[in-house]
């Protein structure tokens, strides 16, 4: 045949199809409202069996077919004129000479294409579908140029109908829907027809889910349960031929009723290829919607399971997660929260066709980072699909961590961080380029994009910097100094790390920059250089590269100006912290001397630059200041231990005129603070103190981390006070009562409070109370205080009878007795006596201890006795119970003749007192007393000691006792 004819047979068929779908309405045909839909196909029919001549003559009324067949071989009739249509079409686009781009269907053919095809799907497919199967045909049909007098009296309702369940539905939906198939196969066949539109690809463009729903439901529905041989309970045993015969016949019928299994398989093996060949978009589209998404119409769970099956299948191709993202975001700017939700979770659930996560992983994971590289910068990227996939990889990174980083985060992180602490011999070349500048870039595009576009996740973040802020600030440092393009990419990058990690995490990070042995030694290979294009590289060199004289590994101001843009007043007070306490424990130890210098430009960089803004809360001043102290007790002391060491030096009988100060002795010596630099820092240490102080004042409440610096800050201030410079007597007294106060008030509001009586609540508000008035600065309040506490040990109240309690409320009375206010140590002296009223000896051994200690200043040695003598005189006849933890103290005082005459005055008057309280308490002491006052009076020059020693030798008891 040639191309002429191909045409004209071309346009015979389709002429014949307008005459079957009635698109020309003949004048001379009877109205259609006067007609059955029935008596309409059936007269079409006839037009096409019949000449045009005899069409006009002849009053045919269908007689030829069987009555109730009409929409059969109606549908038949469309199915054989289509696939002539088809076969024709492809015969003329195979045998064309000169391919242009002229369509060979026009517009009119084209409707009558698409009609032919609706009624097919219509009545020759849609009849034999299972309840839920396939679109509903309210839903699909909504073609403006569709025949209505054709389809309009077709049944829509939702109830399937009958014939589905019977072998003649099965086979006609076998037939038809392999027919069509067959059209798509042959299409495929002929390579040019991929430029022209076809029979086939009408049918992959608008069909496809119509195609899949009949072959899913041929291959993979279950056999109805008409067809289903189930045994019956009140099965009776045949007992005659006939009745074998009989249920052999009836197992015939049961298996011939329906499709055979090599038929099914036709129809999985015809699915599968055109679930490989059609749009990928178009078969996740098609199986979405045979998933159904409304509750009147419920899809089947078979059908559920296989369209998610193959839909997986699609996620498991090479390009399955990019035909995902494409088809669920498209071309959407800004991807809402919730659809990046549904796309991850249809992305990261793991198809039951795959062993494990990791396989899963292993197969989307290279997929995900070549979309996030392809998409991240350049003309073709897109916004939408970067979103997604961020979000996506930061799910993976929460969920499985150490899984995703060896997947994807290690390929994007890992050539920085391997590089930059590489070493490499035997290089050829003196240097080489180990990352382009268009590598860089990305990376950095990258990182910006999972720092400061995608979830703020700090499990996310230290994924992708854990091990990379080191090589990233040396980047950002050279970009500064080289004014670079990149360097805001590089700070948003750290800004948002250290912003978002822990401030120990962020602190281990700063040390690592400034300690690192290998910069300070100049011992790396690889550096940042400018590329040959504007931007950077990381480049290594062949030999090491050492620091030229004063030079520094990073530049200070840099860190600096870096710190300050952090905005983060942790990261600034607790890096001048560290700052501080490195460079005073360096000081003793033979540091790297380029260290010393970074650390001292970045310190007096930071106090000229920030300021007061350094330290902002309350555990940053509180470190400080216990720094400040710390530091100070231990110049006195390497003072104190130097002067100690002249003097033993100097009293040897033995000199070594040779060898009179060692080599290590003289760089000790050379080391120690003098008197003036202790003098200097006698402000510094003013100010510390009062800064613990107004930070006590000004926080009700201090953190645990902040309690435990008030805890710590006891020992120095201990040990300073022991020093008794004359200016710092009263403020680090005031101190020492205010924190102990404190964390006396702090233990007891953290004890339990497990079924506790309303007696014993009561009592925690007073001593709560008196704590809180112990720290204030009115006298007034502060002597309540002193009342309440007590009035609590008065009460034997048990929160302040035994144990830590009892030696914390011992240990404030002391130091209260040391006031300068006469007003608050007679009433700390108050306190004392009450607490050796009810605790006796346990109290009165505790301030013996106080009394006869040298380390402690006259003045509180003399209120301590005053409150001895207190107690001395309440005891009455009960002091014979405390006479032994008495006399023991005054026995030592007594005993030295170098101590100050005023203490042992106080000592025999105390004697003197208890002599006068009770005689009979001091029986078994009289011989060492009485040798005492007699060798007073024999050998003491001091007229005082001598009045109190007389004193107690004419006291009238004395005379009661000698006799």
């Amino acid at each position: 045949m040639t191309e002429i004819n191909e045409r004209d047979h071309l346009d015979q068929l389709l002429s014949n199809a307008a005459i079957l779908v009635a698109a020309e309405k003949d004048n001379s045909e009877e109205s259609i409202a006067k007609k059955s839909l029935e008596e309409q196909l059936a007269q079409r029919l006839h037009r096409l069996s019949v000449s045009n001549e005899q069409q006009e003559q002849d009053n045919y009324n269908g007689e030829f077919i069987e009555k109730g067949n009409e929409k059969q071989a109606f549908v038949q009739k469309c199915l054989d004129l289509l696939v002539a249509i088809q076969g024709s079409l492809l015969s003329v686009i195979e045998n064309e000479q000169e391919h242009t781009e002229r369509e060979y269907i026009g517009v009119r053919d084209l409707r009558l294409v698409h009609t032919l095809l609706q009624v097919i799907i219509s009545w020759g497919i849609y009849p034999y579908f299972l309840p839920g199967v396939g679109v509903p045909l309210s839903k699909r049909i909504k073609s403006g140029y569709t025949n209505h007098e054709l389809l309009s009296q077709q049944d829509q309702s939702s109830s399937p109908s009958p014939a589905a369940c019977t072998k003649e539905g099965i086979i006609q939906l076998f037939n038809t829907t392999s027919a069509l198939v067959d059209l798509i196969s042959k299409t495929h066949k002929v390579s040019q027809s991929k430029n022209y539109t076809t029979v086939g690809s009408i049918l992959l463009a608008r069909h496809l889910p119509d195609l899949f729903a009949g072959l899913l439901q041929l291959a993979y529905a279950p056999v109805p349960k008409s067809t289903m041989t189930t045994p019956n309970k009140a099965t009776v045993m045949p007992t005659d031929p006939s009745m074998f015969l009989a249920a052999a016949a009836k197992s015939t019928q049961t298996q011939n009723h329906g499709l055979a299994r090599a038929e099914r398989d036709k129809c999985a093996r015809m699915f599968a290829w055109l679930f490989e060949r059609a749009d990928v978009h178009r078969c996740m589209e098609s199986l979405m919607l045979l998933l159904g998404t409304s509750p009147l119409h419920p899809v089947p769970a078979w059908l559920r399971n296989i369209c998610g099956r193959f839909l997986s299948k699609i996620l498991l191709r090479s390009n399955g997660v990019t035909a995902i993202i494409e088809f669920t975001v498209g071309d959407v700017e800004n991807v809402s929260l919730g659809q990046l939700e549904k796309v991850s979770k249809l992305i990261l659930a793991v198809p039951q066709q795959m062993p494990s996560v990791e396989s899963y992983y292993t197969v989307i994971g290279p997929q995900l980072l070549a979309l996030l590289k392809d998409n991240i910068s350049g003309p073709k990227a897109r916004v939408s699909t970067r979103q997604v996939v961020t979000f996506i990889i930061g799910r993976m990174i929460t969920t499985h961590t150490d899984l995703t980083k060896s997947l994807i985060v290690e390929k994007i992180i890992g050539p920085l961080v391997d590089s930059w602490d590489q070493v490499r011999e035997n290089m050829e070349e003196d240097s080489i380029d180990v990352i382009s500048e268009d590598g860089i870039e990305q990376l950095l595009n990258i990182l910006h994009q999972m720092m400061v576009g995608g979830e703020p996740s700090p499990v996310v973040i230290q994924a992708f910097l854990g091990h990379a802020v080191n090589p990233l600030y040396h980047l950002y440092d050279f970009t500064v100094k080289s004014k670079s393009g990149l360097r805001e990419t590089v700070l948003d990058i750290l800004v948002t790390y250290f912003r978002i990690m822990s401030p120990s995490e962020i602190l281990r990070d700063l040390k690592a920059i400034i300690l690192s042995k290998r910069d300070l030694a100049g011992a790396r290979q690889s550096y940042f250089a400018a590329g040959p294009s504007g931007g950077v590289v990381l480049r290594m060199s062949k030999h090491m590269r050492p620091l030229a004289g004063n030079q520094l590994p990073i530049e200070p101001e840099v860190m600096i100006e870096f710190i300050q843009k952090t905005n983060s007043p942790d990261i600034c007070g607790d890096f001048f912290l560290f700052l501080l306490n490195e460079y005073t424990s360096l000081q003793t130890l033979s540091a790297d001397p380029r260290l010393m210098l970074l650390m001292l430009q970045l310190i007096m960089g930071m106090q000229d630059k920030l300021g007061t803004e350094i330290l902002s809360k309350p555990e940053q001043i509180l470190a400080f200041a216990n720094n400040v102290v710390t530091g100070f007790v231990d110049r006195l002391e390497e003072a104190k231990n130097t002067q100690n060491k002249k003097k033993s030096s100097g009293s040897s009988t033995t000199v070594d005129i040779m060898n009179i100060v060692s080599e290590e002795d003289r760089e000790a010596m050379d080391n120690m603070p003098t008197e003036d630099d202790i003098e200097n820092d006698l402000e510094s240490l003013i100010m510390a103190i009062n800064l613990l102080r107004a930070v006590m004042h000004e926080n009700e409440e201090l953190s645990p981390r902040a309690s435990q610096s008030l805890e710590s800050s006891v020992a120095p201030l201990k040990q300073l006070e022991s020093y008794r410079i004359q200016e710092l007597h009263e403020p680090v007294h005031e101190l020492m009562l205010a924190i102990t106060s404190y964390l006396s008030a702090q233990k007891l509001s953290g004890k339990s409070k497990k079924n506790k009586e309303g007696k014993e609540e009561g009592s925690e508000q007073k001593f709560l109370e008196a704590m809180r008035a112990l720290q204030d600065d009115l006298l007034p309040v502060r002597a309540h205080g002193i009342g309440i506490l007590r009035d609590l040990v008065l009460a034997k109240d048990p929160l302040v009878s035994s144990g830590q309690a009892l030696d914390n409320v011992l240990d404030i009375f002391v130091r209260l007795v040391q006031d300068e206010d006469s007003y608050i140590y007679l009433n700390a002296i108050k306190g004392l006596s009450a607490l050796t009223d009810i605790h006796g000896n346990e109290i009165i051994k505790k301030l013996g201890e106080i009394y006869a200690d040298e380390k402690e200043s006259l003045d509180n040695r003399l209120r301590v006795g005053e409150a001895l003598l207190q107690t001395v005189q309440r005891s009455g006849d009960a002091l014979s119970l405390y006479v032994g933890a008495l006399v023991k103290p005054l026995e030592k005082v007594l005993s030295r003749r170098q101590v100050d005459k005023h203490l042992r005055v106080s000592a025999l008057s105390i004697l003197s007192t208890a002599c006068q309280t009770c005689p009979m308490a001091l029986k078994g002491f009289m011989q060492p007393l009485t040798n005492w006052v007699l060798n007073i009076l024999e050998f003491e020059k001091e007229p005082e000691i001598r009045r109190g020693n007389n004193m107690y030798a004419f006291h009238p008891n004395m005379f009661i006792m000698h006799s």
